[in-house]
């Protein structure tokens, strides 16, 4: 066999299918869960996670994760309690948060939920900043836990004393009375305190009965 020969066998391959190779697929990037048409604002800045703290009189059932240095201890939700606080959209309406508020550009009662209905609180977005449901104001005993709901562009959260953090997507914190929570484009949500009722008159007839 002449050398040409043997060279072209040594260069046959044989393809036994037509398999049309192509590039290996990559891991799928997780889809944004807001897939609304809400405009990203510059991302916040790396959280820094404190050390844990040591002691063992802490209850893991009795409080929510420590996120950012925030303190997310709650008294025990044995039954429902009456809110001793409230919340205020900034030059809007006050909130009753006997029951779970969501608030956003267009909000919507999640298809899972535990608890009772909530009310959905809309609120003007022109630039979009604000995701369709953006944040839930909820109840936890006698606290208020703020909980961004996977949100865009993050929730802002200022506590007394001028401690802030932005709630990323998911993220939840306790909210005390004197918190402001800024949700993008200007709208704001303060917590207040409730205020306490009105003493009792007591008044006194011609004989000095009391009343």
């Amino acid at each position: 066999m002449s050398q040409a020969a043997e060279a072209h066998n040594r260069s046959v391959h044989f393809d036994l299918d037509d398999t049309r190779v192509v590039q290996p697929l990559t891991a799928a990037r997780p889809l944004a869960p807001d897939l609304d048409d809400t405009v990203v604002r510059a991302a916040p800045p790396a959280l820094v996670e404190p050390p844990p703290r040591s002691g063992e009189d802490r209850d893991p059932s009795t409080e929510l994760p420590t996120l950012g240095g925030l303190d997310m201890r709650v008294a025990p939700a044995t039954r429902p309690a009456e809110p001793r606080v409230r919340a205020r959209i900034r030059g809007g309406e006050l909130l009753d948060l006997s029951r779970p508020v969501l608030i956003g550009r267009k909000p919507s009662v999640p298809r899972i939920r535990r608890g009772p209905e909530p009310r959905l609180v809309t609120v003007p977005s022109p630039a979009k900043e604000v995701s369709s449901t953006h944040l839930e104001l909820r109840m936890h005993g006698a606290s208020v836990v703020a909980s961004d709901m996977r949100s865009t562009n993050g929730t802002g959260v200022v506590l007394p004393g001028g401690r802030s953090r932005t709630l990323l997507r998911g993220e939840s914190a306790v909210v005390p009375a004197g918190s402001v929570i800024a949700l993008g484009d200007g709208v704001v949500v303060d917590i207040l305190a409730m205020e306490p009722a009105p003493p009792a008159q007591t008044t006194v007839d011609q004989s000095g009965a009391r009343a």
